[in-house]
């Protein structure tokens, strides 16, 4: 009944989506798409690429420090996971790649599922919170948007602090009335591994990276927005972040095809932009957060990726079944088909 459910919600989804993208595309020219794709300037779009991995590696240090100090995992290991996460989400429904992040850490590094998952969520909360602050001053800077801008805005805000609020009491109710033991239930486990949020510096710290990664992000939209020839200040930047990962937030189709667009839409569409470079814009913004990813995620960790990596131990005692020397003789070895 839940796969059922989860099927449901995503078909509904896929299919809001696929309507509200229609309104946008209904009247777009696709030859004047096709002129904006074939023109736009190439320097942006490669360096925009290079801020793309600038991003991952500030997502990877923020799990660094939310991981620590029970769990010690090298910045350059888990921006190698990272990237695997995430094309392992580009090409598999239901964003399966926070889920290998997750099996991966436990395979290789022995970081326990609930540590992991806590911090997976509190990154997911921290995220958010530091989007918005950022995106905040928005509706000031662009008078001319629609009420109902600043006020998803307030809505979505007010959301991320309750929250934050919440998650910050129960972490401190675990740690402070539940011993650190490991008979502890799974769900104690889980809050307890967002112990980062009761840890000033290191919450400071986590802040700090995810707003620089915010701000990447945003040079990222800049550039691709000049690549195509729009120009818009960096409110409007901030305007076009926030809709297209309002839209992505949910998940719907692999790698986010048609939810990001959507997203960019709506925001260039309110800012007054021809539909045709909006297109081209959302479309190459679109195909720089996925192509490199998964050529890089397929070099890396191909097998992670693909789902043929197996556990180590797994692999070891295959070795030792292998060896003539671990047979008694006139045995022979037939390893089953897999």
């Amino acid at each position: 009944m839940k796969h059922r459910l989860a099927l449901a919600l995503r078909v509904v989804a896929i299919g809001v989506i696929a309507t509200c993208l229609w309104f946008f595309i209904r009247t777009i020219q696709w030859s004047k798409l096709g002129v904006a794709l074939r023109d736009a300037t190439l320097w942006p779009l490669v360096v925009a690429a290079a801020l793309n991995f600038v991003c991952l590696w500030g997502k990877a240090a923020c799990w660094h420090v939310m991981l620590a100090p029970k769990n010690h995992v090298p910045t350059r290991r888990l921006f190698r996971y990272t990237i695997a996460a995430f094309a392992t989400s580009v090409i598999a429904p239901a964003r399966a790649g926070e889920v290998l992040r997750l099996w991966v850490l436990k395979r290789r590094d022995g970081v326990p599922i609930a540590d992991s998952a806590g911090v997976a969520f509190a990154e997911k909360v921290l995220d958010g919170a530091t989007m918005l602050v950022l995106v905040a001053p928005v509706p000031l800077l662009l008078p001319g948007l629609p009420a109902w801008v600043g006020s998803s805005m307030l809505l979505c805000g007010a959301i991320a602090l309750v929250v934050l609020v919440a998650l910050y009491i129960a972490v401190g109710r675990v740690d402070t009335t539940r011993s650190l033991s490991s008979d502890r239930h799974w769900f104690a486990k889980f809050i307890a591994g967002m112990h980062v949020l009761r840890s000033p510096k290191r919450l400071l710290l986590a802040l700090l990276t995810l707003t620089m990664v915010w701000l990447a992000d945003l040079v990222m939209v800049m550039l691709v927005l000049y690549a195509v020839g729009i120009d818009l200040p960096i409110a409007a930047g901030l305007l076009i972040l926030f809709t297209l990962n309002l839209t992505i937030m949910v998940p719907s189709t692999p790698a986010g095809v048609g939810a990001l667009e959507l997203g960019a839409l709506a925001a260039t569409n309110l800012l007054g932009v021809a539909h045709e470079p909006a297109l081209a814009f959302a479309l190459l913004y679109h195909a720089l957060q996925v192509l490199p990813l998964i050529v890089t995620g397929f070099l890396l960790e191909f097998r992670l990726v693909i789902g043929r990596d197996r556990p180590m131990d797994e692999a070891a005692e295959d070795a030792k079944l292998a060896s003539p020397t671990a047979l008694p003789q006139g045995i022979a070895l037939t390893p089953e088909p897999r």
